[in-house]
């Protein structure tokens, strides 16, 4: 249940429309070094500390389609609630 929240909570921060409706001051935009990698500050779920994660871009893509598929898999094993 926990890890369902936490999904959520990070396919939300990563899904277009709430990158454009709601800029975090905090989300800088990621600039690609000379080894190709792409750097970007996360936040730490339980800490106010932000974590540097360093991918491809082709690896991000990958990322965010996998947390993508994750969420859909998790909205349609979701359980019937009978009145």
């Amino acid at each position: 249940m926990i890890a369902l929240a936490l999904v959520m909570a990070v396919l939300a921060a990563d899904t277009p429309a709430a990158a454009e409706t709601a800029k975090a001051p905090a989300a800088k935009e990621a600039k690609a070094n000379k080894d190709g990698l792409v750097c970007r500050k996360e936040a730490v779920i339980g800490s106010r500390m932000k974590s540097r994660v360093c991918l491809t871009q082709a690896e991000w893509d990958q990322r965010q389609a996998d947390s993508r598929q994750d969420l859909d898999a998790a909205q349609r094993n979701r359980p019937l609630v009978s009145n």
